[in-house]
């Protein structure tokens, strides 16, 4: 077999470049090669896949379905190497190629930032990938090794002799209420609110399953005027006036002076843990070790900030 009868990575590697470059000369100076290379690679790749993948329109080359298909199998192919050499690597004891934290939205405001500048200092030369997603799909993400570990809601987690949780801060939720209307007197009682509208997040998310909860104390049914799919999105809306909301209070640095939060009743209120859970197996990995004391580091920092 010749070699332009193999599918090779760098063959893939090429391609998805050019995929993304959409031009022969871009992808060329993204690789570091010339348009030439670039192009034997495409016709080399092509031929060994046995079907044609570009148009040709001019010196312009215009995807074809094939392609697009080729796409979206090639990235998976590349992902799930780098996976499994990774996982070669954590069973040798070294680290891997390529970090990856999980985190909530709304730990990107602070904590987030913060833990991977330390991160970066304690570990130069360290490929970090920052994966965001619900509680639900960090949990996911972890059990299956797609994350090495994950800055989350830790509060309702299932103890696991599996997982490791290193508790970092506590967190309230609050009411939030565009600042410009009148203010309510602090606790609120959520049971007063019945016939207001609410924005609220999926039960997917933590943060939405608390406010849930804390509607169930109060022994009321929200008015769900909208939902939305992030915590950001939420907090603008509830910033425009389309609905109240039930936010945590590490939201209030996102919008300063934009949004009031007022403490709610006690006997309705739930407060968060937030922490780093990673897998027992990787306790002793330099890398993770290097990670929690960058969280437990940039958490004290955040909290004693005197701008926040």
């Amino acid at each position: 077999m010749s070699s332009s009868d193999e599918i090779t990575l760098r063959k893939l590697e090429i391609f998805l470049v050019f995929m993304r470059e959409r031009n022969l000369a871009r992808a060329a100076e993204a690789l570091g090669l010339s348009s030439v290379s670039v192009h034997k690679a495409i016709h080399s790749l092509e031929t060994a896949v046995g079907a044609p993948l570009f148009a040709h329109r001019g010196r312009a080359l215009e995807p074809l379905a094939s392609a697009t298909v080729l796409e979206a199998h090639a990235a998976d192919i590349i992902d799930g190497i780098q996976r499994s050499v990774d996982a070669t690597r954590q069973a040798a004891g070294i680290a891997p190629h390529t970090f990856r934290i999980g985190s909530l939205y709304s730990l990107t405001i602070e904590v987030v930032p913060r833990t991977i500048t330390a991160l970066q200092h304690s570990l130069p030369g360290c490929n970090i990938e920052l994966v965001l997603g619900s509680n639900a799909d960090l949990e996911d993400k972890l059990a299956a090794g797609e994350i090495d570990a994950a800055v989350m809601c830790v509060h309702e987690m299932d103890r696991s002799r599996n997982r490791r949780v290193a508790p970092l801060f506590d967190d309230e939720m609050y009411l939030a209420t565009p600042s410009d209307r009148p203010a309510v007197r602090s606790p609120v009682d959520l049971s007063d609110f019945r016939e207001r509208s609410f924005v609220m997040l999926s039960q997917e998310f933590s943060s939405g399953r608390d406010a849930y909860r804390m509607f169930q104390l109060a022994g009321i049914t929200p008015r769900v005027a909208l939902r939305a799919n992030d915590i950001f999105s939420l907090s603008s809306l509830v910033r425009g006036g389309v609905g109240l909301a039930v936010l945590p209070g590490r939201i209030a640095t996102l919008y300063p002076g934009a949004l009031r939060f007022t403490r709610i009743r006690h006997e309705q209120r739930v407060a968060q843990t937030l922490g780093l859970c990673y897998l027992v197996s990787r306790a002793e990995d330099e890398a993770i070790i290097a990670l929690e004391q960058a969280a437990l580091g940039a958490t004290a920092e955040a909290r004693s900030d005197p701008s926040r």
